[in-house]
């Protein structure tokens, strides 16, 4: 996935020269014997492998159940996304103690920040505005010293391996916004 960046950052492809540690740790890899002075003739007159973005990615899909999911090996493109997959699959759960507040599909619980765009090819889970959230027509009340938490499960198998398979960090922030009270002493 870096190389696959790099790539895309690089005009669609990077050259590796055939001395680098790459190449010969591929080229060993696979079990192919090249002796060291066709290594040091090739890099004399300058060789160099181009690999482009198509041949990472083809590389990378080859790896199937290992690869990351699509959305990430063609971001943007209409394949899907990462953040609709979570959004639309999964179900959210507000706890306090240990009774249930509140248990709807996560759409329900549009986001209020974020990132932003009308462009085709993204997506935010509600727009950029602390109004723009979910509200709770009563409040509910937390007594000092009890434990609340929210939890956010996956029910289908298939779309948790696929989230799983996510490549680098994946954060997913939850806030919980209210009032704190005290009263008079």
């Amino acid at each position: 996935m870096e190389l696959l960046k790099e790539a895309r950052d690089n005009d669609g492809a990077i050259e590796f020269g055939v001395n680098d540690e790459e190449v010969v740790e591929v080229l060993d890899a696979n079990d192919q014997e090249i002796p060291d002075a066709a290594y040091d003739l090739l890099d004399a007159r300058g060789a160099v492998i181009e690999v482009t973005v198509a041949d990472l990615e083809a590389m990378i899909l080859a790896l199937k159940d290992k690869a990351p999911p699509l959305e990430q090996v063609r971001a943007n493109d209409g394949a899907g996304n990462v953040i609709s997959k979570l959004i639309y699959n999964t179900v959210t759960t507000f706890y306090v103690g240990e009774k249930v507040m509140i248990e709807m599909p996560t759409w329900n619980f549009p986001g209020g920040a974020g990132a932003w765009s009308l462009a085709s090819k993204s997506l935010s889970h509600g727009e950029p505005s602390p109004l723009a959230t979910f509200r709770f027509a009563e409040p509910i009340f937390i007594d000092k010293q009890q434990n609340f938490r929210v939890e956010i499960e996956v029910p289908d198998a298939e779309v948790l391996k696929d989230i799983q398979k996510i490549y680098g960090p994946l954060f997913i922030w939850v806030v919980l916004d209210g009032y704190m009270t005290r009263g008079v002493q």
